[in-house]
């Protein structure tokens, strides 16, 4: 999976998990046509979880959550999983 090959790359696994959880989120807005309200208010729920004001507070254990959060939410609107192939997300962009 790429999110983790980018946390090993980086040494950073929050950095690599806030990375995923923004580009899921842009790609179910911008491929997907989803409202990001709910997405947004996911996140809010995760601060206030875990009492923090600002996204870069969230640890990398809340990020994963939240991104598997977001990609339920995906389930939920479409009744598909979100795309996880590279090329089928390129495609996905390329037609939007």
């Amino acid at each position: 999976e790429t999110v983790e090959g980018l946390a090993r790359r980086s040494g950073d696994r929050r950095f690599a998990f806030d990375s995923y959880r923004r580009f899921v989120q842009m790609y179910a807005d911008v491929v997907l046509g989803l409202d990001i309200a709910p997405f947004e208010r996911l996140l809010e729920r995760a601060k206030r979880r875990r009492g923090v004001k600002l996204d870069y507070e969230l640890p990398a254990q809340e990020l994963e959550v939240l991104v598997a959060s977001y990609k339920a939410r995906v389930f939920d609107e479409l009744d598909r999983e979100f795309p996880e192939d590279p090329e089928g997300q390129l495609w996905g962009a390329i037609g939007a």
